[in-house]
């Protein structure tokens, strides 16, 4: 079941481990989901970066020579 990282912070989205939301149960194919609502009730994401790292398209990139 493909579910997208901001379906946890959209206002239609199930709250359950056997559904993504009431519009996509079974999740979608696309980078960006059409339907999109977000829930002002959600916290904000925090992305936490080592220094000298970053975060492109929500994965983190770290420099040249370090290991995770």
């Amino acid at each position: 079941m493909p579910k997208l990282p901001e379906c946890n912070h959209c206002l239609l989205y199930a709250q359950t481990p056997y559904l993504v939301c009431a519009v996509h149960p079974n999740g979608i194919e696309c980078e960006h989901c059409p339907d999109f609502q977000p829930d002002a009730n959600t916290a904000p994401e925090v992305l936490w970066e080592p220094m000298g790292a970053s975060y492109y398209n929500g994965e983190l990139n770290l420099p040249a020579g370090c290991s995770s």
